[in-house]
């Protein structure tokens, strides 16, 4: 019997030594205890500490959460879940490291993964692993707080090698890991992400089904197509717990449309609004930013250009300081449109490498990869190529609840990625002559070539000039004092000019940057086919050079000055003056913080009030559009909204500035609950959005009139009548009523059906949506205990999906490695 070579894993042993210790040398600081500063994780702390909280008292999280925008599910910050099978699935193959480490790594060892399914030699495994995981795009969401969407983004060659098996036709191990892989992936619960790894392997599979039907291989075709299916479906339903929840819900949020919707918000009537989807479109020449990296100037915030160098800050320097300080606020070295944190570079010697492979390479994946870049790079200009895209937003189904095309960059990124491993194998093992190796090698330089000879076309037709710059002289245009205006009309094309060099001077720098990359990378290879170095010194030079083209742009994105000691860190969750004041009322009421001003900041950008308060305001992505409605309608008004106010209880309102915050208590809150006189029925959400400019919130009630059936009866208002508000554990509110009368109540609770039970002494009863976002109800005479509860079908029923698929997937996994090990010993007996 033939003992089992252990000497076969060293190789593999090596990657992983390699991708933990890269991960560890560039995160160095997280080991030294110290924290990233990401905004966005800054403002998930905020929206998270109500459940957390409420996790830690009860021992589990509840549904619901009570800090955001008057209430909105929990569920989607961090709720209750049992989809412990694909969580822990990506935890294990990561080594349960911790963040950031993790990031990288898990990148690193999924396309590992996915390289070896494509057959390539461990050493150009290596190097595609570790330059898909630290291509440029991946550390700039990090530096941010885009976690989950790193995660997926890491998970993605996994997903991908998984569905190759199938294709290859080692079905067992194939559908066990997509299983695995599909599930991991969704439960990171970014569903954008998720979107583009399915169209990449939408493409793939037509690919593979054009191949498999030119051979009649019809067979393969049916058990590839229905094995995967079957393993992504079982993958998916591992996530039922989330997924139907957070499919339920999505319906009625931003994402899922707005009766109100007038094109004039971020809502339409089914979606997105087609603006606020194509927000953050590239531009057509922004594309070559995968091999050029500041070609539209890099990024927003970052000062690309050293001070010493930059002509706009030596205009600046020149011009009147009064002047100046005015205008070095519009110093942005990033051109294109909206805002970027830096480039989705993919690396010259990857982007050089793959441009091989479509003059090398003849095989599966060749054409399939090529159409998925070119229709991806279309996706990614979004209104800038309006008529393609519009088309894809109204017919591609679930591609309006997105935003932000450019994000689809990531897709074009892996690619060159894989298409590159696939060149290098073929470039240093797959040619067994050499004049042919040499004809081909010649053919992709002409292909780069006529890449590098666009570039400069682009190059010299662009004017460098970004709308913010066009505005800052639209505004100055505006100031009524002559001299004053000249000086700042002065100062400011001065400084536009400057921009205007630097920019040049970025994007020419990174074209022979590139080209100097390139170059390198192209000599080794030739140095190889002459014979001249052996193939370990090639790829030792192609692997260097492929890192350090990344990791040198990165580091301006990502590097020891993005971490933070963690009480600095943690400096934005100490109370100020005007919280502490609040927190001494221990009352159920609501918070409304306008510091600063910017009443629209309350709503994008103010989840940090609600680590503190039950707040009005808060962030997220999918807010419920009924209270976008409000948000829109009626709250960007303040202060001349004050009936709405009232009645979603902000009894604290936190306004003046950062240094200095003030409290301005709100006599006039309604509470939790009040009975109200009346009710006026109205026809549509646009009228009864309309009726509250002058409704008197406090004596009446405004519904749409089909709730006149649930409203119904002979109710009289009882001024002696009482409704107290007795508790709130966020899944369930409690309260006590007593009147001579039936009653009609408002309840100051957001309005969600969803999941939603009213419930007077124990029995179920109706209720209605009042006041266009609240509850309302009739209260019959007498005393009475009420109570609402957060009961989600879609939950429950998630719940047990999840349980279910989750063993399926496991023991798949399970009859995968008992087989394997049945057949090695098989081969080992017959040795």
């Amino acid at each position: 019997m033939k003992k089992f070579d252990w000497k076969k894993l060293l190789p593999h042993a090596y990657a992983i030594g390699i991708f933990l210790l890269v991960a560890v040398i560039y995160c160095k600081p997280a080991i030294q205890g110290k924290v990233l500063q990401q905004s966005d994780i800054t403002q998930w702390k905020g929206m998270s500490k109500d459940i957390l909280d409420f996790k830690e008292k009860h021992g589990e999280a509840p549904l619901w959460t009570n800090s955001m925008f008057s209430g909105m599910p929990g569920y989607l910050i961090a709720g209750k879940t049992n989809n412990n099978v694909p969580y822990y699935f990506a935890e294990a193959i990561s080594f349960f490291l911790g963040k950031p480490f993790q990031f990288f790594f898990l990148a690193c060892i999924c396309f590992y993964f996915l390289a070896q399914v494509l057959r390539t030699n461990t050493w150009i495994s290596i190097i595609g692993a570790l330059a898909y995981a630290y291509a440029t795009y991946n550390p700039i969401i990090v530096s941010v707080g885009h976690d989950t969407k790193m995660l997926s983004i890491a998970l993605i060659p996994g997903f991908i090698a998984s569905i190759l098996l199938i294709y290859e036709r080692k079905y067992l191990w194939g559908a066990a890991l997509t299983a695995f892989f599909t599930g991991s992936l969704i439960s990171q619960n970014h569903y954008q992400i998720i979107y583009y790894g399915l169209i990449i392997a939408v493409f793939m599979t037509i690919g593979f089904g054009i191949k498999w039907i030119l051979a009649k291989d019809f067979k393969h075709l049916f058990i590839a197509g229905s094995l995967t299916l079957f393993a992504g479906l079982l993958g998916v339903f591992s996530n039922a717990v989330v997924i139907l929840p957070n499919y339920e819900y999505t319906q009625e949020t931003i994402r899922g449309g707005s009766v109100l919707a007038d094109g004039a918000g971020n809502t339409g009537k089914e979606g997105l609004s087609e603006s606020y989807a194509f927000s953050y479109s590239m531009s057509k020449a922004e594309s070559f930013v995968l091999l050029i990296p500041r070609i539209l100037g890099g990024s927003t915030n970052h000062l690309e250009v050293p001070q010493e160098k930059s002509k706009a800050v030596e205009a600046l320097q020149s011009m009147q300081p009064e002047v100046a300080q005015q205008l070095q606020s519009n110093l942005g070295f990033y051109w294109g449109e909206g805002h970027t944190s830096g480039p989705p570079y993919a690396g010259a010697v990857m982007c050089f490498l793959a441009i091989m492979g479509f003059a090398i390479l003849d095989n599966n994946h060749k054409w399939w990869i090529l159409g998925t870049i070119i229709i991806t790079l279309m996706m990614s200009w979004g209104i800038n190529f309006k008529d393609f895209n519009t088309f894809l937003f109204d017919h591609l189904p679930m591609y309006n609840k997105f935003r932000a095309p450019g994000m689809i960059i990531v897709v074009p990124v892996f690619l060159v990625c894989m298409m590159a491993i696939l060149a290098l194998q073929k470039l240093l093992f797959g040619f067994a002559d050499q004049k042919e190796m040499m004809k081909k090698f010649k053919l992709g330089l002409m292909l780069t070539g006529g890449v590098f000879a666009a570039i400069l076309l682009v190059y010299f037709s662009l004017d460098y000039k970004g709308a913010s710059d066009n505005m800052l002289l639209q505004q100055i245009s505006q100031i009524q004092d002559a001299a004053q205006k000249a000086a700042f009309e002065s100062g400011a094309k001065s400084m536009i000019n400057g921009l205007i060099e630097d920019r040049k001077g970025l994007f020419m720098g990174d074209i022979m940057r590139s080209l100097m990359f390139i170059a390198a990378a192209a000599g080794a290879i030739f140095l190889y086919n002459k014979k001249i170095i052996k193939s370990v010194i090639a790829l030792l030079a192609i692997g260097i050079l492929s890192f350090v083209d990344v990791m040198a742009i990165d580091v301006n994105y990502l590097s020891s000055e993005n971490y933070q000691d963690v009480e600095e860190n943690d400096a934005s969750f100490i109370p100020s003056v005007a919280d502490q004041q609040i927190l001494q009322d221990k009352s159920y009421y609501r918070v409304f913080n306008v510091v600063g001003g910017n009443v629209q900041m309350a709503f994008n950008h103010g989840a940090i009030n609600s680590y503190f308060h039950k707040s009005i305001g808060g962030y997220h992505p999918a807010k419920l559009s009924i209270y976008q409605d409000l948000i829109e309608k009626q709250l960007y008004k303040f202060p001349n909204c004050q009936p709405v106010i009232n009645m979603l209880n902000t009894k604290y309102i936190i306004y003046g500035d950062q240094q200095n915050p003030k409290v301005q208590i709100n006599p006039d809150a309604l509470g939790a609950a009040w009975f109200v006189k009346g009710v006026r029925f109205e026809n549509g959400p646009k009228e009864e959005m309309a009726a509250l400019d002058n409704l008197n919130t406090k004596d009446s009630a405004v519904a749409d009139k089909s709730f006149s059936n649930v409203l119904k009866g002979t109710f009289s208002f009882d001024s002696s009548a009482t409704i107290n508000f007795v508790k709130n554990e966020n899944d369930s509110v409690r309260y006590t009523s007593n009147a001579s009368t039936d009653q009609l109540a408002v309840f100051s609770e957001v309005y969600y059906d969803k999941g939603w039970n009213a419930y007077v002494d124990g029995k179920q009863v109706p209720y209605a949506k009042v006041n266009y976002v609240l509850r309302g109800m009739v209260v019959p005479a007498g005393e009475h205990t009420i109570e609402f509860k957060f009961e989600p079908k879609s939950h429950a029923t998630g719940w047990m999906l999840t349980n279910i698929c989750s063993f399926i997937m496991l023991l798949l996994l399970f009859v995968a490695i008992v087989i394997e090990l049945k057949n090695k010993k098989a081969k080992t007996v017959s040795i």
